[in-house]
C-alpha cells in the first residue's frame, strides 16, 4: 500500500512538490483515497506516475515531463511493507514490483481502438493484456516456424513444382499444427471467461451492447493469431472497430463516446475480476467519461465494491459530484479526501472535505461556527465571521421548521414582526416567549451586517461573543 506521496518534481504540473506537513494533514494515504482535480492541475499525470511505476514504463514519464525544464524528473514514495523509498531518481525507478492497475483514458487506445480504428498495436497488446507471459511463450515458439515457413512459401511461389519446398512446408505446418493444438487447450477457456466477465459486466451498463466474441484476421499471416480484436453485437448487429472504409458493422458509426467508454471500463473490470484485487492498489483516472446519469451509478455502485476488496484503492476525477457521491457511497471504508491544487508554482496534494462544496449557505455558516465552539478564533476578521453568521442561521432555522408561513425572500426584522402580529391559535403565536432573545441577537449582529467605518474598527469581546452564541443555541433549541 501507498502510504505517502513525498516528492514530485519536474513531471507535468507538479514542477516542485515536496510535502512538508499540515497541521490537519501528515500526508498519509488510506485504504480508500478520493481526489478531486480541475482540469490541468495535474490529475492524469499522478495517473501516470504510478502507471509508469507499475510497468517500470520510463517513457510514460517522460512524455510528462515538465515543460522548459532539462532538471531530471523526480519522485519519492514511501511503500508499506518495503524498508528504503521507492524513488524515481536518474530515469530509474528504485523498485516495480508494487502491483498496481490503472484505468485512464489510455486504456481505450492501448488495448481496444485508437479513435475509432483498431490498429496493429491495439491487437498485439489486447493478446498480451488477456494471455500475458504464457501466451508470448507460445508466440515465441511458433515465430520462428511460422517464418521459416512464410520464406519456404515465397520460394515455392516462384517454383510451384518443387516437391522438396512443399515436403518442408507440410513438416514445418506438422510442428506448428502441434503447437497450436496446445495453444487453443490453452487461449480457448481464457477467450470464453472474458466474454463471459466482460457482458457481465456490460448487462449493468447497457442492455443493447454484447461482447460475442475475440477473432483475428484469417486467411493471412499466421501470427495474426497473436493479433486480435473483439467482435461485438449491438442491437444483434456484429459490429467491429475496423477500418475507415468498411462502414457497414463499424463501431464507429455504431457506437456513442459513452458506448466506447463503457466497453473500455468493462473490458477493465473483468480483467481485475479475472486477475483478483486483494493484494493490487487499483487507480481510476476519470472513469466516467461521456456518462449519463444511469451509467454513472453503475459506475459507482461497480468501483465501490472494488475499493471495498482491494488493499488500496485510488479515484481521481475532475468531477465534483461524483466524488462527493463515491465517498458517500463507501463511507463504510477506511477513506480520505484530497484535492490537487496549485499555487501557481506547483501542483500539490492538500486534504479536502469534498462535501463541504454542497452544503446550503446556512449549512456553512453551521460550520463555522462550530468550529468557533471547538477551536475559537483570534483575529478580529474572524469573530466578525462568526458574528456575521449568527443571522441566517436563526434565518435559516425559522425558515425551515416554519416553510409553509415564513417566506424565503425576508430577513430575520421581518420574522420578528411576524412573530408579534401573530395571536393565539398560530404557529407562531408560541414564538412570542423568545421574542426578545430573537431581537437582541437581531440587534448585537445587525451593525456586523451593516458595518460602517466605526464598527469595522471595534474590537470585539470574546466572551460577549460566546455569550451570544450560546443564546443562539439556546434559542434555536425554544424554536
Amino acid at each position: 500500500m501507498i502510504e505517502k506521496i513525498i516528492e514530485i518534481s519536474n513531471i507535468g504540473h507538479f514542477v516542485n512538490f515536496k510535502f512538508q506537513g499540515t497541521q490537519d494533514w501528515n500526508g498519509e494515504l488510506k485504504k480508500l483515497n478520493i481526489i478531486y482535480a480541475p482540469n490541468g492541475s495535474g490529475k492524469t499525470t499522478l495517473a501516470t506516475i504510478l502507471k509508469s511505476l507499475s510497468k517500470n514504463n520510463l517513457d510514460l514519464i517522460n512524455y510528462k515531463k515538465t515543460f522548459g525544464t532539462s532538471t531530471l524528473p523526480k519522485v519519492k514514495i514511501k511503500v508499506s511493507g518495503i524498508n528504503d523509498l521507492v524513488t524515481l531518481k536518474d530515469e530509474k525507478w528504485s523498485n516495480h514490483n508494487l502491483q498496481i492497475e490503472v484505468f485512464d483514458i489510455n486504456y481505450i487506445e492501448d488495448y481496444l481502438f485508437a479513435g475509432s480504428y483498431v490498429r496493429k498495436q491495439n491487437k498485439t497488446n489486447l493478446f498480451k493484456l488477456l494471455f500475458g507471459n504464457k501466451g508470448n511463450e507460445f508466440r515465441n515458439k511458433m515465430k520462428p516456424l511460422i517464418n521459416k515457413k512464410d520464406q519456404f512459401l515465397k520460394k515455392l511461389s516462384r517454383d510451384k513444382s518443387n516437391v522438396d519446398l512443399k515436403d518442408k512446408i507440410n513438416l514445418v505446418q506438422v510442428k506448428l499444427d502441434v503447437i497450436m493444438d496446445e495453444f487453443n487447450i490453452f487461449t480457448e477457456p481464457i477467450y470464453a471467461k472474458h466474454v463471459e466477465l466482460v457482458n457481465k459486466y456490460l448487462s449493468k451498463f447497457t442492455s443493447y451492447i454484447s461482447l460475442k466474441e475475440f477473432s483475428y484476421l484469417k486467411n493471412t499471416s499466421d501470427f495474426e493469431k497473436f493479433r486480435i480484436f473483439p467482435i461485438f453485437k449491438v442491437y444483434d448487429e456484429e459490429v467491429v472497430f475496423a477500418s475507415p472504409s468498411n462502414k457497414i458493422g463499424n463501431a464507429r458509426y455504431s457506437m456513442s463516446e459513452g458506448d466506447k467508454s463503457t466497453v473500455a471500463l468493462c473490458f477493465f473490470l473483468a480483467r481485475l475480476k479475472v486477475l483478483g484485487v486483494s493484494d493490487k492498489i487499483i487507480v481510476f483516472d476519470d472513469p466516467l467519461s461521456s456518462f449519463d446519469y444511469s451509467r454513472r451509478n453503475s459506475t459507482i455502485f461497480q468501483l465501490a465494491k472494488i475499493a471495498n476488496s482491494s488493499i488500496q484503492f485510488i479515484l481521481l476525477s475532475h468531477d465534483l459530484g461524483f466524488t462527493a457521491d463515491f465517498s458517500d457511497k463507501c463511507s463504510f471504508i477506511d477513506q480520505i479526501t484530497l484535492k490537487i491544487e496549485n499555487n501557481g508554482e506547483t501542483s500539490f496534494l492538500n486534504k479536502y472535505d469534498i462535501n463541504s462544496e454542497f452544503l446550503t449557505s446556512t449549512q456553512k455558516d453551521i460550520e463555522i461556527i462550530k468550529e468557533y465552539l471547538k477551536t475559537g478564533v483570534n483575529s478580529e476578521s474572524d469573530k466578525r465571521e462568526v458574528i456575521r453568521c449568527i443571522r441566517p442561521v436563526l434565518e435559516g432555522v425559522f425558515k425551515s421548521k416554519y416553510f409553509d408561513l415564513i417566506p424565503n425572500n425576508i430577513w430575520l426584522g421581518d420574522i420578528i414582526e411576524l412573530i408579534k402580529q401573530s395571536s393565539d391559535g398560530m404557529r407562531l403565536y408560541r414564538l412570542k416567549t423568545i421574542v426578545d432573545e430573537i431581537i437582541e441577537l437581531n440587534d448585537y449582529t445587525k451593525s456586523y451586517h451593516h458595518s460602517t467605518g466605526n464598527t469595522r474598527d471595534l474590537t470585539i469581546n470574546n466572551e460577549e461573543l460566546k455569550r451570544y452564541i450560546n443564546l443562539l443555541i439556546t434559542t434555536i433549541d425554544k424554536v
